[in-house]
């Protein structure tokens, strides 16, 4: 995001020149190299550890030290055909997710389609649909031989030929753009509602047609933010692992995320820790670059800028008999995505043995994997950590991300653009990559003080905080902007400290802001899985996705659907919680 500039004055300035108030002054320091190492600590134990011609991680040495794993990556790996398949994925997926949303945006925002509050409440629900579970659903509907879709096809017409084969980049492509459209949707709607439509009705008074004048006008003026967006979810996409994980290993089809997993989960044989760390390098440095250039683009947003001073109506463009089709297209959408899992996962947790959906299987449901998973330990042990990593990851996000956000809005320290851009960083870290360079510097850490820190939840709490921070600092910015400073000084002539400004001024005013980010953070630390496959050690760690993960690879397919039946009820309550706190408002005038 853009680097954001402080035109207050610090509070604690004036204090701070007479010195009476040395900690005022040391505190953004301690917090700006806390953040550091948060940040910077992992990425130089994971370079450091792809340098490292160790066979483990805890047989680390200096005097050991080469290329081999950068040159073994290269050439035995072929790294250069991951970043092929990669780039395809990530591109296809994006301009798939991107446009999808785009069109939806455009529907519920610029034209007379009916149920357009419906529509914009419903599509951000397809957040709460774990990706995991939303891979597992295709499999189970599209897999090439045993999918219920195909094999009613096949049986059908009388063929051995699937009708579409999930397995394949095609498949991938699909599965991932339908996760980006979500978030995309939410992004898109502001910059849609906010078009001024003069120029618009200009190309209509000169007889353009309303296709016409969308095409050459409306997307034009969008463009720019159609190209941030891509971007932002481009690194959203290079950083996936559950649909390439769930799609594309199962036939060696392998990207960046899947390689890097693979190189350090081969049964049998000693994981090639070096090596996934030389991958990882990799795949970080493209993550940077993509990061780079979307913090360029949105720095000079202003010269994009699509609102005006002057008021105005946005027009509506009539679909005429086009009205019916578009619902049942947006309609559509939210059946695929949000509905169709829901009902697969209900099925297969809900028949005795994995079949295709018939009147004989209707007819003999049962509820006994519901009870099998509610009768075994570990799933109440994993419940139980799940809920704890949640809800203090939510809280230590929440909580840095006010104290970072306030040092870099509202003082003129001088290190809060350095502070800003760390904060920024970790957004380019993909989850796999981040687990990874945590795994090696929590070994390091347990080999020179004989802690037991990889393992725990604490791990798992603290790589899922440097994760999230860059989103929460970003939101909590924006919204501490957005609160005038006349506040903080009638507090601080009244003789109010620093931390009671905050406490008692800023609290309750950023309070929507504060929930929303503490249970968007909450929802993502439940259905994010890369991270803790890598930190997960048996049972002490296991959380639900890892839990999830290892039920499919075992085929264990009912108590996955039971599993997830339950777990998408509580992230669709979550979800519907954050859209009333976080995401409130109305579609823009829509009825």
């Amino acid at each position: 995001m853009a680097q954001i500039s402080a035109s207050q004055p610090d509070p604690a300035v004036p204090a701070a020149r007479g010195g009476r108030n040395l900690p005022a002054r040391i505190f953004p320091w301690a917090v700006l190299i806390a953040i550091a190492a948060l940040v910077m600590a992992p990425v130089f134990s994971l370079v450091v550890g792809a340098f490292s011609l160790s066979r483990l991680p805890n047989e680390f040495s200096l005097d050991n030290m080469g290329l081999d794993n950068f040159r073994a990556v290269w050439v035995e790996q072929r790294i250069d055909r991951v970043i092929w398949n990669t780039a395809i994925y990530v591109t296809g997926a994006t301009l798939f997710g991107v446009l999808s949303a785009a069109l939806l945006a455009w529907l519920v925002e610029r034209t007379d389609m009916p149920g357009r509050t419906w529509i914009y409440a419903g599509v951000p629900l397809g957040i709460a649909v774990p990706g995991i579970l939303h891979a597992i659903a295709w499999v189970l509907l599209l897999s090439p031989r045993s999918g219920f879709v195909n094999r009613a096809w096949m049986d059908l017409v009388g063929t051995r030929e699937p009708l579409f084969d999930i397995y394949t980049m095609g498949g991938l492509i699909f599965a991932e753009g339908l996760r980006l459209v979500p978030v995309a949707f939410l992004m898109l709607v502001p910059l849609m509602r906010s078009m001024d439509p003069a120029l618009e009705e200009a190309a209509a008074a000169s007889g353009a047609s309303p296709l016409r004048a969308t095409r050459r006008i409306t997307l034009a003026l969008l463009l720019p933010g159609l190209l941030a967006i891509g971007i932002f979810q481009a690194i959203t996409a290079i950083e996936s692992f559950e649909i390439p994980g769930v799609l594309g290993m199962p036939v060696n089809l392998h990207v960046f995320s899947t390689r890097v997993f693979n190189l350090i989960d081969n049964i049998g044989t000693i994981p090639a820790f070096g090596q996934a760390n030389a991958a990882a390098v990799f795949y970080l440095a493209i993550a940077l670059v993509i990061s780079m250039f979307y913090l360029r683009l949105v720095r000079h947003s202003d010269r994009y800028s699509v609102i005006t001073g002057k008021a105005y109506t946005p027009r509506r463009l009539r679909l005429g008999r086009w009205r019916a089709s578009a619902l049942v297209l947006a309609l559509a959408f939210l059946f695929v995505t949000i509905v169709l899992p829901f009902l697969v996962l209900l099925y297969v947790s809900l028949v005795n043995y994995l079949r295709p959906p018939s009147l004989d299987a209707l007819m003999n449901l049962t509820t006994r994997h519901y009870e099998t998973v509610f009768n075994q330990p570990r799933v109440a042990r994993t419940v139980a950590n799940t809920i704890w990593v949640a809800l203090m990851t939510a809280t230590a996000v929440t909580v840095l991300s006010f104290i970072v956000a306030h040092i870099i809005v509202r003082t003129r320290f001088r290190g809060r653009y350095v502070l800003d851009m760390l904060s920024f960083l970790p957004h380019a870290i993909p989850g796999i990559v981040l687990g990874l360079a945590l795994f090696w510097l929590f070994m390091q850490i347990d080999r020179l003080t004989g802690a037991s820190s990889f393992g725990s939840l604490h791990a798992l709490v603290l790589g899922f905080t440097i994760l999230f921070l860059s989103y929460s600092v970003r939101a909590m910015s924006v919204a501490m902007m957005q609160v005038h400073p006349d506040l903080e000084d009638a507090a601080r002539l009244s003789g109010a400290p620093p931390w009671r400004i905050a406490l008692r001024v800023f609290a309750p005013l950023l309070m929507p802001t504060l929930v929303g980010i503490w249970i968007y953070v909450a929802m993502l630390s439940v259905r994010f899985i890369s991270l803790p496959l890598i930190l997960s050690q048996g049972g002490r760690n296991e959380v639900l996705g890892v839990m999830i993960w290892s039920l499919w690879d075992n085929g264990n397919v009912s108590s996955v659907g039971a599993i997830g039946i339950m777990l998408m009820g509580v992230m669709f309550a979550i979800a519907l919680a954050l859209r009333m706190v976080g995401f409130g408002g109305r579609a823009g005038g829509a009825p």
